[in-house]
């Protein structure tokens, strides 16, 4: 028996309820409609692979592939070198108005820093292979990309192919993935607005990057899809398998540690009150979890930097959307309590990043090639570059927020250091401390031909016992 036997373990059900294919080949069937296999699918071969951590990114990993109808016997196999060892039967999922069948292998027990061989297979078709490596059990230098805002389309495929050249550990992804419900959460999607079909070609398009290195997404306003499940995430869910260590009623909602960098996925659309179809759905409770994880992060001795994603941006001067209200409120003393370092956003398509902030004010400039101390305030980063059309306007001195009731308010914009209004993927090399105690975390903005656009280098001294 391979020794990769006793390091993984079979899912039994994923989040959603449904029944996983069990522990042996012979059950991964699944009842009704599924049991039926077109011919002229079934030999399809896996497609839209991606890979995403689960809680532990050490030691778990879930593997996602889909096929254009249900097939017999979706199985994964798993080796550390040259030979497979290990055969697990996947969790299958439908999902609203598609054909596609989307197939999920949560893996366990994993070792630390090692890269892994799997093998995606089905009755009748040509296997896929691939790869992937767990994150490491000390810190030790990576480089992760942060971007929102892609769908399907020319410069969305661009990116792709700069992420992959740029070889991130993985992607931390801020919503608005691709799309296939245009009406943005308003709540009046129809045929004329959804294209469920557009998920399968965005995870696709992905698949260069996300099969190798993991996708780690959060919902935008666009994931809120009409008639997709009470709060529109169903479809979302049904295709990506993600850490379920967040709020019980917000499966959206999770956290991982990478090296010495804690990351947290919030559900902005909780807290906007810009697009307010799912405001407040879990409210105290989702607050009361966040300020549970930063405290379990800060004391944590390996733990120097704190990440927080979610789609809403909080500060943006792009004239589109403006800034949300709603996230200040919730969130930002939050976020100043426990000296959260960066916050990334998305939802105006272009690239802003503010001074440092504190208070609602800036504390500390960081124009373009600034060093600063992290522990004085957050960077708010806008990184809704990422494919989807280009929003024009952003960088003007007056701006607004938008507070209750959708009234936007106007405010003068001094906290804004850098803007860039066309497409671009943001980069974050972190350093583990040095001898003196000091670790780093730059940030390299990128447009779409890989040209730099903006630096930032973010310090943070650890603070004696």
């Amino acid at each position: 028996m391979s020794e990769i036997q006793d390091l993984t373990t079979p899912t039994t059900t994923s989040r959603r309820g449904f029944l996983a294919a069990g522990a042996g080949l012979a059950t991964a069937a699944t009842v009704g409609p599924m049991l039926w296999v077109p011919p002229a699918s079934a030999g399809v071969r896996p497609q839209g692979v991606h890979v995403t951590y689960g809680a532990d990114a050490r030691r778990r990993m879930a593997v996602s592939w889909s096929t254009p109808a249900s097939v017999k016997k979706p199985v994964l196999e798993l080796g550390l070198g040259r030979d497979f060892g290990t055969r697990i039967a996947a969790d299958s999922r439908s999902s609203k108005d598609v054909g596609t069948v989307y197939h999920h292998v949560d893996l366990t027990r994993l070792r630390p820093d090692t890269t892994y061989r799997y093998r995606l297979s089905h009755a009748g078709a040509t296997a896929y292979e691939g790869s992937f490596r767990t994150a490491p059990s000390e810190p030790k230098a990576f480089r992760f990309a942060a971007f929102g805002d892609m769908g399907v389309n020319e410069a969305a495929a661009a990116h792709v192919a700069l992420i992959a050249q740029q070889k991130p550990a993985f992607a931390f992804v801020v919503g608005d993935l691709c799309y296939a419900d245009s009406s943005g959460g308003t709540g009046l999607g129809s045929a004329d607005t959804q294209d469920f079909q557009v998920w399968d070609q965005w995870l696709q398009q992905i698949q260069p990057s996300a099969a190798k290195v993991p996708w780690m997404t959060t919902v935008g306003n666009h994931e809120m899809e009409a008639g997709n499940g009470e709060l529109g995430y169903a479809g979302y869910l049904d295709r990506f398998s993600l850490p379920t260590n967040g709020v019980k009623d917000a499966p959206v909602t999770y956290s991982f540690v990478h090296g010495n960098v804690g990351f947290i996925a919030l559900d902005g659309n909780d807290a906007s009150t810009e697009i307010n179809r799912n405001n407040g759905y879990v409210g105290a409770t989702l607050d009361a979890w966040l300020v549970g994880r930063l405290t379990e992060m800060r004391e944590r001795s390996d733990i120097d930097f704190i990440v927080a994603g979610f789609h809403n941006c909080m500060y943006c001067t792009n004239l589109v959307h403006g800034s949300d209200g709603g996230t200040r409120s919730r969130w930002e003393p939050i976020f100043d309590q426990f000296e959260v370092d960066l916050v990334v956003n998305g939802h105006n398509h272009c690239y802003e990043r503010t001074h440092i902030m504190r208070g609602g004010v800036a504390v500390q400039e960081a124009p373009d090639g600034a060093v600063v101390d992290s522990s004085t305030g957050t960077t708010y980063l806008t990184a809704g570059g990422a494919g989807q059309a280009a929003y024009p306007t952003g960088g003007l001195p007056l701006s607004y927020v938008t507070v209750e009731g959708g009234l936007r308010i106007p405010e003068a914009t001094t906290w804004s250091a850098v803007t860039y209004e066309d497409h671009s993927i943001a980069f974050l090399d972190v350093t583990p401390r040095d001898k003196q105690g000091i670790a780093t975390m730059k940030l390299t903005a990128r447009s779409t031909d890989g040209t730099v656009i903006d630096t930032v280098t973010m310090k943070r001294q650890r603070r004696s016992a």
